[in-house]
């Protein structure tokens, strides 16, 4: 590579970040851990729904949104040269890594037998799940590994409407809600109701097909497909986006009368239409969350305490992944990960907090230290290609 390409190369880097996704990535991964470790019970009386299960949904919003902005600040002959390699280096690597370490401890703590650890580990997985990168060794936020691992491939896909034309941007956005809500009727049609009123399904086989539906990359379809046109003009007051103004407004509403009247849709027999909290009506809530940091927070990262939050936004992978792995271990040692820690189970509230913090001193530095590391490796294997 020139000296010329090199500058280019750099100059394209610092006009596609964003300090603020960065921000964001950060906030939201301390919250996945709070996810999984405060309970319900908890969780219930404090209104979540608003604040804390937000996490996931921004994710999925900024994947899309930093797929748009590295496509337009690349042109798609540089971002889509050796795309796959990249995603295979940043994703499938470190997982590959905690796949095979964590099945070693797995069966370690389950006396070296992989049929014990399946059955004990807690998991709501079958054997085939392991295919589609669900760890046997489970452990809380494994299901959105096979969610990620499918972007890879989907994301250039969808991303081919948000490239063109604004008319074709909308009409591709519209689509892509259209076809997560084709997803949710054809689960609600075909499982749910045999399920809930045919009776033509075992309770064992719907799970199955139910963790299986959740395990999709187009369920959370509509969310790329927001942060994507977001990516397209992320100022929160322009009329590009009044659209999500809208849809913002009709999220919001949703997640209120959710979180606090218990509304859900259904039918006659009371069977639930949507399939989890993370959807296409949940999705534009957390979408213009995004459009808001971005409009308020700095682009840059200048300051010693900016450059850290962006290392913590850029480790959130990791940080996921060693999560996955510190409350399997408290599974098989415990039988439990909610309101637990190293110490031990709490059990009452206090308690469940002090487990919290415990629980972000461990996974935060770990997967800290994990990314740089690996970054290290990957930066000076890119020198040496360069000399």
């Amino acid at each position: 590579m020139s000296k010329s390409e090199s500058k280019e190369l750099a100059n394209s880097q610092k006009d596609s970040y964003y300090f603020q996704i960065d921000f964001l990535k950060a906030l939201m991964i301390f919250l996945v851990i709070f996810d999984h470790t405060i309970p319900w019970t908890i969780k219930n009386e404090i209104g979540v729904i608003l604040w804390e299960r937000i996490s996931i949904p921004v994710f999925l919003v900024i994947m899309g949104f930093n797929f748009g902005i590295s496509y337009q600040s690349k042109g798609e002959k540089k971002f889509y040269k050796n795309y796959l390699s990249r995603r295979v280096s940043r994703y499938l690597i470190p997982f590959f890594i905690i796949y095979i370490l964590t099945t070693i401890i797995g069966i370690y703590f389950y006396g070296f037998d992989f049929q014990v650890m399946l059955s004990n580990q807690n998991s709501p997985y079958n054997l085939e799940h392991l295919f589609i990168g669900i760890i046997p060794f489970w452990g809380p936020g494994n299901w959105f590994l096979p969610v990620l691992f499918g972007s890879i491939i989907i994301l250039p896909i969808i991303y081919k409407g948000f490239s063109r034309s604004i008319s074709f941007a909308f009409l591709s956005l519209i689509l892509c809600f259209l076809i997560e809500i084709g997803l949710h009727s054809l689960f609600y049609s075909q499982f749910k109701v045999k399920f809930y009123i045919d009776g033509a399904i075992d309770p064992v086989s719907f799970l199955n097909y139910a963790y299986t539906f959740l395990s999709i990359t187009f369920t959370y379809i509509s969310a790329f497909g927001l942060g994507m046109w977001i990516a397209r003009n992320p100022k929160l007051f322009s009329w590009h986006n009044l659209i999500i103004w809208v849809l913002f407004i009709i999220s919001l509403i949703y997640l209120i009368e959710y979180q606090f009247f218990d509304f859900v849709i259904k039918d006659a027999y009371g069977i639930r239409f949507l399939t989890g909290d993370y959807h296409f009506l949940a999705f534009p809530y957390s979408a213009f969350l995004v459009l808001v940091v971005i409009r308020f927070l700095p682009k840059n990262n200048k300051g010693m305490m900016k450059k850290f939050i962006s290392v913590l936004g850029k480790a959130t992978y990791h940080i996921l992944l060693t999560q996955i792995v510190y409350f399997a271990i408290l599974i098989a040692v415990y039988g439990n990960y909610e309101c637990t820690s190293i110490f031990g189970v709490g059990t009452g509230d206090l308690e469940c907090f002090l487990a919290l913090f415990v629980n972000w001193a461990i996974c935060i530095p770990i997967g800290i230290i994990w990314w740089s590391f690996e970054n290290s490796i990957r930066v000076l294997i890119k020198k040496r290609k360069e000399n």
